[in-house]
């Protein structure tokens, strides 16, 4: 089954639900194969639908980014999904593939004001009136704002599966 081609919203919505932290058979010699873990495929929680406040509280988690961002459903994220793997990037990207790659990304321009996407963003090193002095890695409590926007391009990581399946790893749009 050959992975350069073109997928259906039914075949993505199936990716992104079916691989969300299931374990995935991977052949990583020939005539081997193992069992992996992928890390929650397309992270629900924080790449679809995450609520502000949620993308407030990892944004002032030691450890974590200090700007997230979620497509503001899961449909909006499938079918930026589906764009982004159809396009003319992503279509190159899955020939690799079909070439013999185990995974791929492709990161590229989504259609202006498609997609509406809520970013939280870490502020810990602004001061000024009303900003808490906090420019440490510690960033607990006060010092987050989140905006509400259009994604103007978006991140997709595919890895190969046996048989031809294909996984969608993750999925995230880029302000």
């Amino acid at each position: 089954m050959a992975y350069r081609r073109l997928y259906s919203l039914t075949e993505i919505k199936g990716m992104l639900q079916m691989y969300r932290g299931n374990k995935m058979m991977i052949g990583t010699v020939p005539g081997t194969i193992r069992v992996a873990r992928a890390t929650a495929a397309a992270h629900p929680d924080f790449h679809a639908g995450a609520s502000l406040l949620d993308q407030r509280a990892r944004v002032n988690t030691p450890g974590e980014p200090r700007t997230t961002g979620t497509y503001w459903n899961d449909e909006d994220q499938a079918n930026a999904t589906m764009d982004l793997l159809n396009g003319a990037m992503g279509q190159i990207m899955l020939a690799t593939l079909d070439g013999g790659q185990k995974s791929g990304v492709v990161e590229t321009g989504l259609p202006a004001n498609k997609y509406k996407i809520s970013v939280a963003k870490d502020n810990s090193a602004n001061v000024g009136p009303g900003q808490l002095v906090r420019n440490d890695p510690g960033r607990i409590g006060q010092g987050s704002s989140e905006t509400v926007s259009f994604a103007t391009s978006g991140f997709v990581k595919v890895v190969a599966g046996v048989g031809g399946t294909l996984q969608v790893q993750t999925s995230y749009p880029i302000a």
